[in-house]
């Protein structure tokens, strides 16, 4: 007798996975539960959820409707994919290249993203590059040491040679 549903998570299809992962990066982008997303789609948060891990495939009206949802193309739900699978066809996506894809899926990057999207001024945009730049460009726990001297040198004295503001004045104050 067969068993309904998936035993085992190797028997996820890649792409439904890829989709998936798009689908809950915009939704964590829009700063949306998957609930809100669900009930605006007529859907329970358990399907949505199941969207999201690549359980269940997502029709292509259903990704009509979240494309206009999100307000993005439908091709956004694939952007990547050709990439994806032409490193693992050529055996270039290792244990870093899966540990670096994590990084970037985590909440933490969706949120700092969400967040740096809000931010409307292009000099503090600039300054915020910039200190994450110098912030990656660190190396190991031995160079940590010196991180929080950069980041006082970065931050308060791009702002405050751009805007104008004194080292102790923020934005409300200026």
């Amino acid at each position: 007798m067969k068993k309904r549903g998936r035993e085992k998570k190797e028997g996820l299809n890649e792409v439904d996975v890829f989709v998936g992962q798009r689908l809950r990066e915009l939704r964590m982008l829009a700063g949306l539960s998957q609930s809100d997303v669900a009930s605006a789609l007529g859907l329970t948060f358990q399907q949505l959820q199941k969207y999201e891990r690549g359980f269940n495939r997502v029709s292509a009206s259903r990704l009509f409707k979240l494309a206009q949802f999100f307000r993005v193309p439908v091709s956004v739900f694939f952007e990547g994919l050709e990439e994806r699978h032409a490193a693992q066809e050529a055996g270039s996506a290792g244990p870093q290249a899966e540990e670096s894809e994590g990084t970037l899926r985590s909440r933490e990057a969706l949120m700092l993203a969400r967040y740096f999207q809000n931010i409307r001024d292009p000099q503090i945009r600039g300054a915020i590059r910039e200190l994450a730049e110098r912030c990656a460009s660190q190396t190991d726990a031995s160079a940590g040491a010196g991180l929080g001297e950069d980041m006082e040198q970065i931050a308060p004295a791009t702002v405050r040679g751009r805007r104008g503001r004194g080292a102790g004045q923020s934005a409300g104050q200026a």
